[in-house]
């Protein structure tokens, strides 16, 4: 796919002289700088994304087309604009072409930053005072649509803050159109949860499929589920239903009943974590001690990678109080916690989380020194990053500085966003230097440092490359890019697909990946189903061309740009709350406990100064040293293990280091 020429300048122009303005009328990408082939692209990716990806319960899912002459009526479609009607335009039915879904087992995370497209969009919508009321309808149907369906994610596994990692929907969709055909693809046998001899299977895996356990409170023959939720998927779950609650909270066209239920959901995952376990003898766990923060499924057991308390090194428990601590683990338990914090707003969540684990169980302090020699990190590993790692993290950070309203804890997280994830010294595969969308959008949206414009520039440049809403190419398939033959891998350089780039070969990583020295532009990227997760040093790679990727990452990216400032930065929900100082000290409240629902974005005043990054020593791990995150996906890119690394001085290194070799390297099933 060719970049629009104009692009760029465009881009630079109009953002340049956004920068003049004032800070509430600067978007991150203002509407004046979306007049051209971006927003055009980016709509026609909307209509692919909703006609298809998201047709059978309004969510982020992978389509499969029955053959070439499927795939061409597709692209037909969405090479068109003059009919929006997918059935009207072809004669054929949405599902007549497909022939299967796939990436239900993945829908708690790649769904939930797909539906915050939807929230965002709704947002930016219903703000503009000039979008018609047609459009503005229909974006209000995707988000209610979507609640109703994330909705399902705490019913079907029998309640009780037990949560899915993912829905299927049965039979026919919920859009209740005459004569419409069954969802496409085949269901597999649902696993019982147990046998007369305990829980199956055995032992626990990754995602099981799961009959119904609602007892009745979904329809019958409706829903069925994945079980395993990890922590990955939570923070995932978690964002989503910010996005969701902030979109829907107060508006007088949408039933509050939803923001109940997202309430009560909450609560239920709330009660979950904050349970204190024995943890001798429970599968898979190494280590004894009672632990909290720690998922739970129907089956009785502790999910497959359950584990987000910072004294587990991937399911080995140090005691708690330990000087070494899980850095990732601390800042995902945190954004977790924070979310349903703010979706509820129970006091008994608020003394939880800053009275006792932030305060008394030193959980501050921890995360104010992610970078001391008892951190154990593994979110950067050259050649071995798993990109999984710095895309879940970034989600915790913007959760976090989205919602948090407390200066000191703001400040550990600013840092740690700042000069550990998007631009730690030293580290050439860092946030800022991965060309993703998404991570832009989030850096850009929590941020005040001065070098926001033109990081703007470039989120506009690298969305404008993305194949998406191509009027030549059609749909956003997955389709085999291959960079460099055997030949330039043996060189050590290669030309790229554009005829132009010269891509230099940094190596390989532990699965046999060849990658570059910088991160690819995307028009010449290995397509992925989720590119945030996907590694985008990655050279050659891609899929067969029979599946339409569902782009839900940069639909997400593209609107929360179109709905957050750039002005000063660091944008706080018009929802946040204030709270008790940690260790307990009460702060003023506002007047009324409910907050007001949604009024644009809200500036953080208290904005941090453009400072040089601190110094942060990645000390050498032993390859094939893998622990970590469970996402993979059948699009291409980073498996689904991470590797373990401890920034700082060696002197702590021994125990944390053998604890992570002996982590289980984890491979999707």
């Amino acid at each position: 796919m060719r970049r629009s020429p104009l692009l760029s300048l465009l881009s630079l122009a109009v953002l340049l002289t956004a920068a003049a303005l004032p800070a509430s009328a600067a978007p991150i990408l203002p509407a004046s700088a979306l007049n051209g082939d971006l927003a055009t692209r980016m709509a026609r990716h909307g209509r692919q994304f909703y006609t298809f990806n998201a047709r059978p319960f309004g969510l982020s899912l992978d389509v499969y087309v029955k053959d070439a002459a499927a795939r061409k009526s597709i692209d037909d479609f969405l090479k068109q604009d003059a009919v929006a009607d997918f059935q009207t335009q072809s004669g054929m039915h949405p599902y007549d072409v497909i022939a299967d879904f796939g990436e239900h087992g993945d829908l708690g995370f790649f769904g939930g930053i797909a539906l915050a497209a939807a929230a965002y969009e709704y947002r930016a919508l219903k703000r503009d005072t000039g979008t018609p009321p047609a459009a503005l309808a229909a974006a209000r149907a995707r988000v209610v649509r979507a609640a109703e369906s994330w909705h399902v994610f705490y019913t079907v596994t029998g309640g009780n803050g037990i949560v899915a990692r993912g829905i299927r929907r049965l039979g026919t969709d919920d859009l209740g159109d005459a004569g419409a055909p069954p969802i496409s693809g085949a269901v597999p046998p649902p696993v019982p949860l147990k046998d007369d001899q305990g829980p199956l299977p055995r032992p626990k895996d990754n995602g099981s499929e799961r009959a119904d356990n609602s007892a009745g409170v979904l329809p019958a023959n409706t829903w069925s589920w994945i079980d395993s939720a990890s922590k990955d998927q939570l923070v995932g779950q978690m964002f989503g239903m910010v996005a969701l609650y902030d979109a829907i909270l107060g508006d007088p066209d949408i039933d509050q009943v939803l923001v109940q239920h997202m309430r009560e959901d909450a609560r239920g995952v709330f009660q979950v974590l904050k349970a204190r376990r024995d943890i001798l003898g429970m599968e898979g766990l190494s280590g004894e001690g009672q632990y909290d923060l720690i998922i739970m499924d129907a089956d009785g057991r502790a999910t497959m990678y359950h584990d987000l308390n910072p004294f587990s090194m991937e399911k080995i428990y140090l005691p708690e109080g330990s000087a070494q601590f899980n850095v990732f683990n601390l800042f995902m338990a945190y954004a977790i916690l924070e979310s349903i914090h703010h979706v509820t707003g129970d006091a008994d969540v608020e003394d939880y989380l800053y009275r006792q684990v932030l305060g008394d169980r030193g959980f501050l302090s921890m995360m104010q020194r992610f970078d001391d020699a008892n951190a154990v990190s593994y979110l950067y590993l050259g050649l071995d990053t798993n990109t999984d790692v710095p895309d879940m993290t970034g989600v915790a950070l913007f959760l976090g500085l989205y919602l948090e309203t407390a200066d000191d804890v703001r400040a550990a997280l600013t840092r740690y966003l700042e000069d550990g994830w998007w631009a730690p010294k030293d580290v050439t595969v860092s946030a800022s230097l991965s060309k993703q969308p998404l991570w832009h959008t989030f850096y850009l949206a929590a941020t005040g440092r001065t070098d926001r414009q033109p990081v703007a520039v470039e989120l506009a440049n690298l969305l404008g490359a993305f194949p998406v809403g191509d009027p030549v190419q059609g749909g956003y398939w997955d389709e085999p890019r291959i960079n460099c033959d055997d030949t330039e891998i043996a060189a050590g350089s290669c030309l790229a697909i554009d005829g132009k780039t010269r891509l230099t070969i940094a190596g390989k990583d532990r699965n046999g990946s060849l990658l570059a020295t910088e991160a690819l532009d995307p028009s010449i990227r290995p397509s992925s189903n989720f590119n945030s997760r996907s590694n985008p040093f990655a050279v050659n790679g891609g899929g067969s061309g029979v599946m339409l990727n569902p782009g839900g990452d940069l639909l997400a990216a593209y609107w929360m740009a179109r709905y957050f400032d750039l002005g000063l930065g660091g944008n706080r929900s018009p929802n946040a709350r204030a709270h008790m100082a940690v260790g307990g000290n009460p702060e003023p409240v506002p007047d009324s406990a409910e907050p007001a629902g949604d009024t644009g974005p809200v500036d953080d005043l208290a904005v941090s100064e453009d400072v040089p990054s601190a110094d942060i020593t990645l000390a050498d791990v032993p390859v094939g040293t893998d622990v970590g995150s469970d996402i993979t996906a059948k699009g291409g890119g980073s498996g689904g293990c991470t590797a373990g690394a401890l920034p700082g001085a060696t002197a702590a290194l021994p125990l944390a280091l053998a604890l992570l070799a002996l982590a289980l390297r984890r491979r999707r099933a």
